[in-house]
């Protein structure tokens, strides 16, 4: 689970943020700041994992804030969401190791794969080794499911993503169990998008039937994610 912090001046945009975090779920607590000086104090007082942050604020400027963090080692992860699209200050901030810059206006969509790129990255890195696979997931978080690809309804292209994500960090073959575990996502919506791997034989799902109790069903990655496009 994850603490977020909304850095934004704007009430609408906060309001925007949070509603759009809501929607997607599986966050302990959404704290909101108008100022660096709030934003900097919550930082010290909370456990915050993942940082919104707009870049022309109240009392400073994004990128600069952002520097502090780096320059004190903060381990904290920052999206940029911004107006701002000039070349510079997009430098900057990959130089300084932004998951994302989204620029003002935005879609659900598009709000949803920076998440996912935070999930990715927070997935990736929970143990003490990576080999290159694992950190080809981070580096390379490409979607595995072709434009073409009809999700259904119901279904977000963002959310299989993160379910795909965590298959691979599962060992094999997993239970709903696991999977509901690994992502934080409902029962019900991980059956959903399992369903959906199955029928595009992405997964292999066999029923263990046994001597009391009601049987259970496990699955299995059978295909290269790459193979749904």
């Amino acid at each position: 689970m994850t603490n977020i912090l909304i850095v934004e001046d704007d009430p609408m945009v906060q309001f925007i943020h949070r509603n759009y975090l809501e929607k997607i779920g599986t966050f302990d607590t959404i704290y909101s700041s108008e100022t660096i000086a709030e934003a900097k104090k919550l930082l010290a007082s909370r456990s915050i994992q993942l940082v919104l942050l707009d870049i022309r604020l109240k009392d400073g400027n994004g990128i600069d804030f952002l520097t502090d963090l780096r320059r004190t080692k903060q381990t904290v992860d920052v999206i940029l969401i911004t107006a701002a699209n000039e070349v510079n200050i997009v430098n900057d901030a990959l130089h300084l190791g932004v998951i994302d810059y989204l620029i003002k206006p935005f879609t659900l969509e598009r709000f949803e794969k920076s998440i996912q790129r935070y999930r990715t990255k927070h997935q990736a890195l929970v143990t003490d080794q990576l080999d290159q696979s694992q950190l080809d997931t981070y580096f390379e978080p490409q979607t595995t499911i072709a434009p073409t690809v009809d999700l259904g309804k119901g279904l977000s292209k963002a959310t299989l993503q993160l379910i795909q994500g965590a298959i691979k960090q599962l060992p094999q073959p997993f239970t709903v169990a696991q999977l509901t575990t690994e992502t934080g996502l409902s029962h019900v919506s991980v059956r959903k998008y399992l369903s959906f791997l199955e029928d595009h034989h992405f997964l292999k799902g066999d029923t263990i039937y046994r001597k009391t109790g009601r049987p259970y069903k496990t699955y299995q990655m059978v295909t290269a994610p790459h193979a749904l496009s």
